[in-house]
C-alpha cells in the first residue's frame, strides 16, 4: 500500500482471517434460541397492573430500591460483554462464539430494562445509588484483572459461575412476586439465563482441558474473592455490610419482600447462596477448579 495512505494510520488489530465454519454446533443452537424467544421488556410485560396496583408507599420505595439494585448489576454486565467481543473478534474465534455474545450483550441490556421498569412501576428507578456503599461497590464489576490476565475461555467462564448463583437467586424472586408483571420479567430473564448457563457449560467440557492448574485455582479464587468482596455487600447478600447498613438494607428489603415485589427476603439470602455455591463447587469440580470455602455463608 502506498506509504502516503498508511502515514498518521491508527495501528488496529489484524481481522482476519474472519471465519464463517460453525466450530460449536451446541453454541449455535444456543444462538438459534436467542433469535426464536427474543422479548420486549416494553411491549411483552403489562406494567399498567403494577402501576395501579394498591401498594404500601414505604413498600413501593422498598421495591423500586431493589429493582434500581437489580438493574445496575444487570447495566455492568454490558461493558464486560463487549469487552469479550472484541477480544473474540480479534481472537479469530469462531462466528458462533461472536454471536453467542453479542446476544449476551443485547439479552443484559434487556434484563436492566425489565428491571429499571420494575423499579419506576413501583415508585422510581434510581438512576444513581442514595445509600454510600452502592456507590462504592457497584463499580468494582468492572475491575477485570483477573479475567484479562486470563485465556479467554477461562475469564468467561468466571462469569457464568455467577450467572448460576445469579440465577438461583433470580428463581427465589419469580417466586417470592405476587405481581403478574414483576414474575413475569422474572421468568424471561430466567429463561435468557438459562442460555447463559449452558454456553459456560459447553466451553468448560470442550476448552478446560487447556487450562492451566494456576489459572484454575485463579479462577476459584476469582470466584471466591467477587462473591465476598462485592457480591455480599449488599448486592446478593447485606451479611458483609457494616451494621448500620445492614439494618437499613435489611429493613428495606424485608419490606420489598413480604410485600410481594420480588425481593430476595434477607433470612433467606444466605442458604440460597450456600446451596448454589456447593452447586457450582461440585460442577466444577471434575475441571480440576476448587472454589475456597467461604465462611460468611459456609462457616470456617
Amino acid at each position: 500500500m502506498n506509504e502516503i495512505l498508511t502515514e498518521g494510520a491508527v495501528q488496529v488489530p489484524n481481522p482476519y482471517p474472519i471465519e464463517i465454519d460453525l466450530k460449536f454446533p451446541e453454541v449455535w443452537k444456543l444462538c438459534q434460541q436467542a433469535r426464536e424467544l427474543a422479548w420486549d421488556p416494553a411491549a411483552d410485560i403489562d406494567w399498567e397492573g403494577l402501576r395501579s396496583a394498591d401498594i404500601d408507599p414505604a413498600a413501593r420505595a422498598a421495591g423500586g430500591e431493589f429493582w434500581s439494585l437489580r438493574a445496575w448489576m444487570e447495566h455492568g454486565a454490558v461493558p464486560y460483554g463487549c469487552i469479550r467481543l472484541s477480544e473474540a473478534v480479534f481472537l479469530h474465534l469462531p462466528f458462533e462464539i461472536k454471536q453467542h455474545i453479542t446476544n449476551f450483550i443485547s439479552e443484559e441490556l434487556r434484563h436492566h430494562e425489565a428491571s429499571f421498569r420494575i423499579a419506576e412501576a413501583l415508585d422510581a428507578y434510581q438512576p444513581t445509588p442514595e445509600a454510600d456503599y452502592f456507590r462504592f461497590i457497584i463499580p468494582k464489576f468492572h475491575d477485570e484483572k483477573v479475567e484479562k490476565s486470563m485465556p479467554f475461555f477461562a475469564g468467561m467462564c468466571v462469569n457464568t459461575l455467577f450467572e448460576h448463583l445469579s440465577g438461583a437467586l433470580l428463581k427465589s424472586r419469580h417466586e417470592n412476586a405476587r405481581y403478574p408483571a414483576i414474575k413475569e420479567a422474572c421468568r424471561l430473564i430466567l429463561r435468557d439465563e438459562a442460555r447463559h448457563i449452558q454456553f459456560g457449560r459447553i466451553i468448560m467440557r470442550e476448552h478446560f482441558h487447556e487450562v492451566s492448574d494456576e489459572d484454575k485455582q485463579r479462577l476459584g479464587e476469582k470466584f471466591a474473592n467477587k462473591l465476598r468482596g462485592s457480591l455480599l455487600n449488599g448486592v446478593y447478600a447485606i451479611v458483609n455490610l457494616p451494621l448500620e447498613d445492614r439494618e437499613r438494607a435489611g429493613r428495606a428489603r424485608a419490606l420489598a419482600a413480604d410485600a410481594g415485589l420480588g425481593a430476595t427476603h434477607p433470612d433467606q439470602e444466605i442458604a440460597i447462596i450456600a446451596g448454589a455455591v456447593r452447586e457450582i463447587r461440585d460442577e466444577v469440580a471434575p475441571f480440576g477448579v476448587e472454589i475456597p470455602i467461604i465462611p460468611e455463608i459456609e462457616g470456617a
